[in-house]
């Protein structure tokens, strides 16, 4: 009763109740609900069975395997993807059906369901080879690791690099192509990463970026001079190798491919979210810019603008900043990268926002979404816009509206982690005054695991006033103040000074 009627007297709660259960026996059934001492059961001599039992004990036996795939249906409670108590129900459900697939070795529908299963592509590239149809293998091949740098952002192992070797030697009337050795050598360059063996790496991405220049390897391109700016950054070289790729980029190439802009344009980011500061990123970009107008790349002095007036707007210099982010905006537009005019009119937004225009705010940030989702970086940018929609809605009842629109595309596709720290931390700010405690938990602890990839910078600080923020929810004001302190440190180290400010008025108040 008082879940039903929460703000009814007993006895009025007591007559619905009564009402309720007469008209719910005359629907069902009288002997459908019963109460036994003072508990509603529902149809107490009923046998219940469900699918997921089926699904499980099928999965036990390895006899029942095929039955057992014919029994998953898809997702546990698909209606229920946002309630927090599914999460890992659902993510254990869906990892039994995975084993289920391998123990019956159907490679293709376990392919298809995790493209990041490297012992599903190389059985399927070894059966492909013994068939002998190499192009089927190499395609395979490319399907994996596409995914994996998409969605782990890693490389295939030592194993399946070895066999993609194999498939190239394969004797057929068409042979390799230079992009085919390309890939190969991107593999490997991904393997010794991922061994910290940074000297092979690099000497490995830089042979497969000689052959992508020679050959005009847009795609290729972009992503050796993304491996080797990961081994300088890994070196402690990053801004020097990130300032002579950007450089030789525009005197070879005037203007850059969009798959080359595109990755200069992630480490731009990334430069910006290290713990250089953000004058020292305005006079490096003052610097790009420079070579940009020396080597007359228009798509260089529009990546340039872009990042002083991103450095500009971290650092709270508002006036600045929308100055060159418009400017940026136009010339990213003007030179069809599609990319950069979408983060440049995100930023716009965020100034907006930081000055209270949200009428603004939210009229950029439309422009700024319909921009990203033609970008071939999209995974990247959407969360960045969504974040900040969440950001500029009025109250919290807006933002959690925003956010539930927002969860559903989220969960159609696949985004960069570090990318999403603003999202994430907008959402549980969001949450957390909206009183959802639960939810703004998780986005807590998803950002914290996300920083905890990087040190120094601003995201150090967002994800500690995100804490404040859900501690003060949460009714525990002297560890929130403690927090927002904390994050007014983090955020001043990084040169935010507004962001600093703002958090020592909340660790006073």
């Amino acid at each position: 009763m008082e879940a039903l009627w929460p703000r009814s007297e007993p006895e009025t709660a007591a007559t619905n109740l009564r009402k309720a259960l007469h008209f719910a026996r005359r629907a069902v059934g009288e002997d459908a609900i019963v109460n036994e001492d003072g508990v509603l059961v529902l149809w107490p001599d009923a046998a219940v069975t469900t699918d997921v039992e089926r699904f499980e004990r099928a999965a036990e036996n390895k006899g029942e395997a095929d039955a057992a795939v014919a029994l998953y249906s898809g997702d546990l409670l698909p209606d229920d993807r946002y309630e927090s108590w599914t999460a890992e129900h659902r993510a254990r459900l869906h990892r039994r059906f995975l084993d289920v697939l391998r123990t019956a070795e159907m490679w293709e529908r376990l392919a298809a369901e995790d493209p990041t299963d490297e012992g599903a592509a190389r059985a399927l590239m070894r059966e492909h080879l013994d068939a002998g149809r190499r192009r089927e293998a190499m395609r395979r091949f490319e399907y994996l690791r596409e995914a994996l740098r998409d969605q782990l952002g890693v490389g295939p192992d030592v194993e399946t690099v070895a066999l993609y070797e194999e498939v190239l030697a394969m004797e057929g009337q068409e042979p390799p192509s230079q992009a085919d050795r390309a890939h190969a050598l991107l593999a490997w360059a991904l393997v010794h990463m991922n061994r910290r063996d940074m000297e092979e790496a690099e000497r490995a991405a830089t042979e497969a970026r000689a052959i992508a220049l020679d050959a005009g390897l847009g795609r290729e391109l972009g992503e050796a001079a993304v491996i080797l700016a990961e081994v300088a950054m890994a070196q402690g070289k990053w801004r020097e190798r990130f300032a002579e790729e950007l450089t030789e980029s525009m005197r070879l190439r005037a203007n850059m491919e969009p798959i080359v802009y595109d990755a200069h344009l992630c480490f731009a980011e990334y430069y910006l979210a290290g713990p250089d500061g953000y004058d020292t990123a305005a006079a490096f970009a003052r610097e790009m810019l420079q070579i940009a107008e020396q080597a007359d790349s228009a798509t260089g002095a529009a990546l340039a603008i872009l990042m002083l007036g991103e450095a500009e707007l971290l650092a709270g210099r508002l006036e600045d900043a929308e100055r060159h982010l418009r400017d940026a905006a136009a010339a990213n537009e003007r030179e069809g990268c599609i990319s950069g005019a979408a983060l440049a009119t995100q930023r716009l937004a965020e100034a907006a926002i930081a000055r209270g225009r949200r009428f603004d705010a939210k009229r950029l940030l439309a422009r700024a979404r319909s921009l990203a989702e033609r970008s071939d970086i999209a995974t990247h940018l959407l969360v960045r816009v969504f974040g900040a929609m969440v950001r500029a809605a009025a109250d919290p009842a807006e933002a959690i509206a925003v956010l539930t629109d927002v969860e559903r595309q989220l969960a159609q596709m696949r985004t960069c982690e570090p990318c999403s720290i603003a999202y994430l931390t907008n959402a549980a700010e969001a949450t957390a005054r909206a009183g959802e405690l639960g939810r703004a938990r998780a986005f807590v602890a998803e950002a914290e695991r996300i920083s905890g990839m990087w040190q120094g910078g601003p995201w150090a600080g967002a994800v500690w006033e995100a804490r404040g923020v859900l501690r003060l929810a949460e009714g525990d004001d002297r560890q929130a103040r403690a927090m927002f302190r904390e994050a007014a440190e983090a955020f001043a180290r990084a040169g935010n000074q507004a962001d600093a400010a703002r958090c020592h008025e909340a660790s006073a108040g």
